[in-house]
Parts: structure tokens; C-alpha cells; sequence
């Protein structure tokens, strides 16, 4: 792990994160809810977050509404994380997360977010271009606020491969399908998604590995394929690894697969082998599911949980 060289992560359309825990979500009639738990989000701010207690403090950069901060600011204190966001005019926005204790479903309600002006896009090229290192990690993650095009998005990808830094990219839809196209150097997309980016539903675990494995031997060198209750696979240079999912009760899936790249990129950050990411990556999302509030445990309880995580090599 290179100090000198912190990863740094962008999140366009942060949010507030209401999460709400009800014992059982009746549409059309009055809930009381259980608990009621705010805290600064958005993929990006989380991975930063996970990132710093594990002990890799790294910078995070994006657009901030200037008249709300205050949770962010709170949490880049905490965790000593570098703040180097672009305040623009308004609040940032909210997104409300329904926990269903029933059915331990999560329902999601998204605003759409502030729309950033010209001036700000290009300060925040700027930041990014004094930023930039060569072999520096930068995650681009979460969704592109409403009136952000597809092609300031790619000029963001372009000017981050052209400066040397690495790439990795946690987006869906039209976005996802333009990281691939440029070859970023990793990608976390779920069964769902990656279907969206083949154009075909893909049923079969068979199926999914395969169109993983495609895109990681044509376009991106490292693919971790997020398969919720079934675990995940992990494909790169080195290895084709599945790890099952964590013996967890589930109190909140709220940020898990943002808590499941951390724990890779940490495990790569301190170059750990290709079996050891998976573990790494896969007790990060465990400790994420049994906590709202993202907290890490103690280093032992982190080597402990990993000891417990099984791994499989794929077959070829």
C-alpha cells in the first residue's frame, strides 16, 4: 500500500440516505416505523468511508449541493478523508430506503439530484487533473445527476486513462456499457445489470459467468460479478475465484455491494493475493449487511471472518 498515492473516488449524484425500518410496508395505508436512520451517501462516499477504517484514508471528490453539507463534511472529518468536492447551488438530495422486517425486502426511493452547471463540470475536470497519478486508483460510482450527458461522463474516463490512473467503475445502464468501451480496469455489475449490457436475459449461473468472463478477457481486466444471496465472482489476470455468501443475519442490504468493492480494492490496494480480495471483499460486505451505520470491527474480527469465507476456483 503506497501512502503517497490514495485512491480517490467520484460520485456525481451523492445523497442522503433516510433509511427507514418498518416491521411490515402496507401500500396504501399509515406505517410506523421502527427506526429512522440518516447519514451521508452515495456509492462513491461509501467506498471511502469503508475504505478509511480499514485504515487506507483516500480522497473523495465530486458535486456537493452547498446547502446541506453538513453530514458530509461530519463524515470527511471523521474518517479523515480529503475532501475535495465541487459545492454547487441547492441541497443535495435525499433517497429513502424502506427496510421490510417481513421480508427483509428493501425498497429504494431516489430524487434525481441537483444538475451541475458548465462552470462546475469543468472545475471538477480540473480537480481531477491535478489528481491524477500515475497507477492511482479513482472510483467512479453511483448514478449521473438529471442534465449530466454521456459525454461529459466519458471525457471524465478518458482524461483519468490518459493521465496513467486506474479505473474502476460502479454504474449501471448506459454508463456501464461506456466504461467497458473504454476499457476501464474494473467493473462490479450485478446478474441484472450485466444482462442490460449483453442486451439478453441471462438465466443460468452458467450464463453469467460466461458473459463476466467475456468482457474480462475482451475489455476489462478485473470483473466482480455481485450475485446477492449466491455470493460473487471474482475474475482477474490471476485468478477466477467464487466466494459463497457470509453466514449473515441481514438487517439492511443498504450499501452492501458498495461495502463488497471496498473490500476488494483494499485487499488489492495491499496487495493481497486474488483469493485473499474475494475473502476480504466478501466479510467487508458481511459486516455492511449486519450494520446500517457501515462500521468495520476490529482488524482481528476482519482476519477471523475470512478464515470463514469460502472460496472456490472456477473452472475453466
Amino acid at each position: 500500500m503506497n501512502p503517497e498515492n490514495p485512491p480517490v473516488t467520484l460520485t456525481l449524484n451523492p445523497a442522503i440516505d433516510e433509511t427507514i425500518f418498518l416491521d411490515r410496508l402496507q401500500v396504501g395505508e399509515v406505517n410506523r416505523s421502527r427506526r429512522l436512520h440518516s447519514q451521508a451517501g452515495g456509492k462513491g462516499i461509501n467506498v471511502s468511508r469503508m475504505l478509511s477504517q480499514y485504515g487506507i484514508p483516500g480522497i473523495a471528490s465530486g458535486f456537493l449541493g452547498g446547502d446541506n453539507p453538513e453530514l458530509f463534511t461530519a463524515l470527511f472529518q471523521y474518517h479523515h478523508i480529503q475532501d475535495e468536492f465541487i459545492r454547487i447551488p441547492g441541497k443535495t438530495r435525499t433517497g429513502f430506503k424502506i427496510v421490510c422486517g417481513s421480508t427483509q425486502q428493501t425498497t429504494d426511493i431516489n430524487s434525481p439530484g441537483l444538475t451541475p452547471s458548465k462552470s462546475a463540470r469543468d472545475a471538477l475536470l480540473e480537480k481531477i487533473n491535478n489528481l491524477i497519478r500515475p497507477g492511482r486508483w479513482f472510483v467512479l460510482a453511483g448514478s449521473l445527476p438529471e442534465g449530466l450527458d454521456m459525454d461529459f461522463f466519458c471525457q471524465l474516463i478518458e482524461t483519468l486513462k490518459k493521465g496513467g490512473a486506474l479505473v474502476a467503475v460502479d454504474t449501471s445502464g448506459a454508463p456501464l456499457k461506456l466504461a467497458i468501451e473504454h476499457k476501464v480496469d474494473l467493473i462490479k455489475p450485478n446478474g441484472h445489470e450485466l444482462a442490460e449490457v449483453w442486451g439478453h436475459p441471462l438465466q443460468s449461473f452458467t450464463e453469467k459467468v460466461e458473459a463476466a468472463r467475456e468482457l474480462q478477457k475482451s475489455k476489462v481486466p478485473r470483473v466482480i460479478l455481485s450475485l446477492g444471496s449466491e455470493g460473487a465472482v471474482f475474475l482477474s489476470p490471476e485468478a477466477e475465484n467464487m466466494a459463497s455468501a457470509a453466514p449473515v443475519k441481514v438487517v439492511s442490504t443498504v450499501g452492501a455491494g458498495d461495502a463488497l468493492l471496498s473490500g476488494y480494492l483494499a485487499g488489492v490496494l495491499s496487495e493481497r493475493s486474488a483469493m485473499d480480495c474475494a475473502r476480504l471483499a466478501t466479510v467487508f460486505a458481511w459486516c455492511n449487511l449486519e450494520n446500517v451505520e457501515r462500521i468495520l470491527p476490529p482488524h482481528a474480527t476482519l482476519l477471523e471472518r475470512m478464515q470463514r469465507v469460502q472460496i472456490q476456483p472456477l473452472s475453466r
